[in-house]
């Protein structure tokens, strides 16, 4: 009996020692577990970590340039944004990401950063002088050696038609990211303006996309050119003036002085939604004069003036991937949907027309909305400084083309920066096929400027009764009452606007071989 008993307490013993060490063992793995989960803090040090890591692989010939130091400002890592379009609208144009790219990362203090050599100075082109050996000593040093860095730099004579300006930034690069090409369609031969029937066979779904583009620039006479062109009777009216598709809207930007004009940033506007505000109801008797007279000679038309320079979406244009300045812009994507266009750019100096443009902005733009003359001056003063800080590491085309520094520049410098866009735009189109104006030869001599324009593009003369219909209206958007307002701009201004835009004006001259453009007649 006490032997049993013994045995009994044995393995009672027993089977405690086990499920005590079972227990410890359970309570051990248990902390071991909990260790391994960090603390709030932790994660956010160790993501912290992880941040800065990546920060640090940012390429540096990347970063932008700029007159502030901005230590206090974080780069984040490539922030991306969804646009979307229906596919079935445009199959050209599907879901797509863009990706922030370097000219949109916030900037580093590049006097305490020792930058790279820039990847796309490699590519010099064809060995010879982009500026005229007859003028170099037209040119400052500083201008003649921010041209020549540029990636395009040896190339002007290089016509491309819709290719791409130099060679590829990326070996590999991401299409799926971008926008591509909107393709040409089979245009009806018996329609003076590119237009295509969606069903053909039935005849449905006229389209059209515009036959002429006012493309430059904004405070040039545009808007006066723009609405009496529209009073020819061969000429459709359209639904507005400007449409920005294919530089603003088409991505979901949008010009934040003109909230109105606003569309979803997320979506963006499509292109079947862009060919019916170019259109409008105007597409019925288009297609009523098809059926009836076999034919048409009428015309459409997009005179959104800042085809012509604008930088804020380049990067997202397919072929510009890994690029830090453009080889595929607007002109090569109007180019490519329809090469027999008409383009229509007018000029005017560039220093009084930054002033113009300054004052038409102040009543839509909040933080202009009590600017004076000083405050232009103030303005003028520090933005010429931003661009000369990035042409002294960078060429003048890649900083023309930077979004950072446009920004910065609170007056719109870059408008007058004319060389640099329209070497791009000569080895897109065939000169013939653009009508480059002045300014200063508008006013005063509409009906003049009007025949050659209609001449231009190919429509029936207007007889006097027709013309003086035409000219009846008033001069449209003159800015008249904001020079009476704030008056004129002060001498110093003038003074150093004259100084940062004349080896522009030369080389603008000299590209173009045209005395009209150096303003010497009507500018002194």
């Amino acid at each position: 009996m006490k032997q049993k008993r013994f045995l009994v307490c044995v393995v009672v013993l027993v089977t405690g020692g086990l499920l005590v060490m079972s227990n410890l063992q359970y309570f051990k793995a248990s902390n071991a577990t909990r260790e391994s989960v960090p603390s709030n803090e932790a994660r956010d040090s160790r993501q912290t970590r992880k941040e800065t890591q990546l920060r640090e692989r940012v390429p540096e010939e990347y970063l932008t340039p700029t007159v502030q130091t901005l230590k206090e400002r974080t780069p984040p890592i490539h922030q991306e944004r969804t646009q979307n379009a229906n596919r079935d609208d445009n199959k050209d144009q599907a879901k797509v990401t863009v990706s922030k790219t370097p000219a949109e990362l916030p900037v580093y203090d590049v006097e305490e950063k020792k930058l790279k050599p820039n990847p796309m100075e490699k590519y010099k082109g064809p060995k010879k002088s982009d500026t005229p050996e007859k003028s170099p000593s037209l040119y400052p040093l500083w201008w003649r050696e921010s041209w020549s860095r540029s990636a395009v730099s040896g190339s002007l004579q290089d016509f491309v038609g819709d290719e791409p300006l130099f060679p590829a930034c990326n070996t590999n690069p991401d299409k799926r990211s971008t926008y591509p090409f909107v393709e040409p369609r089979p245009y009806l031969p018996n329609c003076k303006n590119p237009c295509w029937y969606e069903t053909p066979r039935a005849k449905k779904g006229l389209r059209c996309v515009p036959y002429v583009y006012l493309a430059g620039v904004a405070k040039c006479g545009t808007s006066d050119i723009a609405r009496r062109l529209r009073m020819h009777p061969e000429v459709f009216y359209g639904t507005q003036k400007e449409y920005h598709w294919w530089e603003r809207f088409r991505f979901g930007s949008f010009d934040e002085e003109e909230p109105e004009k606003t569309v979803n940033v997320h979506a963006g506007k499509s292109f079947r939604e862009y060919l019916n505000q170019i259109t409008g109801r105007d597409i019925l008797n288009l297609q009523d004069e098809l059926e009836v007279q076999g034919s048409s000679r009428r015309i459409f038309g997009d005179y959104s003036p800042s085809y012509f320079w604008d930088p804020q979406n380049w990067y997202a244009l397919d072929g510009n991937q890994g690029c830090p300045e453009p080889r595929v812009i607007v002109a090569q994507h109007l180019r490519h949907v329809y090469p027999d266009a008409k383009i229509m750019m007018t000029f005017r100096h560039p220093t009084p027309r930054l002033y113009s443009r300054f004052m038409s902005r102040i009543h839509r733009t909040p933080f202009l909305k009590r600017a004076t003359t000083a405050d232009f001056h103030r303005y003028v003063v520090d933005g010429v400084k931003t661009y000369m800080k990035c042409f002294d590491k960078y060429s003048v085309r890649r900083c023309a083309y930077n979004l950072t520094v446009y920004k910065e520049s609170v007056v719109r410098l870059v408008e007058g920066m004319y060389p640099v866009f329209m070497a791009d735009w000569l080895r897109v189109w065939p000169r013939e096929q653009m009508l480059l104006m002045r300014y200063e030869d508008y006013g005063g001599h509409e009906a003049e400027r009007l025949t050659e324009i209609f001449d231009f593009l190919n429509l029936s003369p207007l007889n006097k009764t027709q013309m003086d219909y035409v000219m009846q209206i008033g001069v449209v958007n003159s800015g008249s009452e904001e020079y009476q307002k704030y008056g004129g701009m002060l001498p110093e201004t003038k003074k150093v606007l004259d100084d940062f835009y004349q080896p522009f004006v030369q080389q603008f001259y000299d590209l173009l071989n045209d005395k009209r453009f150096m303003w010497q007649d009507v500018y002194q």
